[in-house]
């Protein structure tokens, strides 16, 4: 089963994120910062990536956007920022982000987000 990362160094945050994916059937594994996650030498069993943009440690979530689209192209990224006015949302798209929310979304909104992240690699793995 593919498994959705969630990467965001609030805490309660990522607690209720990971809660909510997984009482929508989703794998799930959390990460406190983007270099915990690349740390963890993440393989072909990622389903999605869902980062927040600003983290402490010197790595961001758009570095790890940008990493993931050089390494791993077809690996679905979605950005989430609690910066409200949008400034991240262009470079996000531009490094290859699926999706980008603004912080505080709806469920319903990220459950579509990663949804809609998800799908063309799921179509991708089921036309081979």
């Amino acid at each position: 089963m593919s498994v959705i990362y969630v990467i965001d160094d609030d805490a309660s945050t990522r607690d209720a994120i990971e809660m909510l994916l997984q009482s929508e059937g989703f794998a799930v594994k959390g990460f406190s910062s983007a270099r915990d996650f690349f740390e963890t030498k993440y393989s072909g069993d990622v389903g999605c990536i869902l980062t927040d943009v600003e983290m402490p440690g010197g790595v961001t979530g758009l570095d790890l956007l940008a990493e993931v689209s050089k390494n791993t192209p077809e690996c679905p990224v979605v950005v989430m920022t609690g910066s409200g006015n949008g400034v991240f949302r262009s470079a996000a798209y531009d490094l290859g982000a699926r999706d980008y929310l603004e912080k505080p979304f709806s469920a319903e909104s990220l459950i579509d987000a990663i949804t809609k992240a998800t799908l063309p690699t799921m179509r991708a793995l089921k036309a081979q």
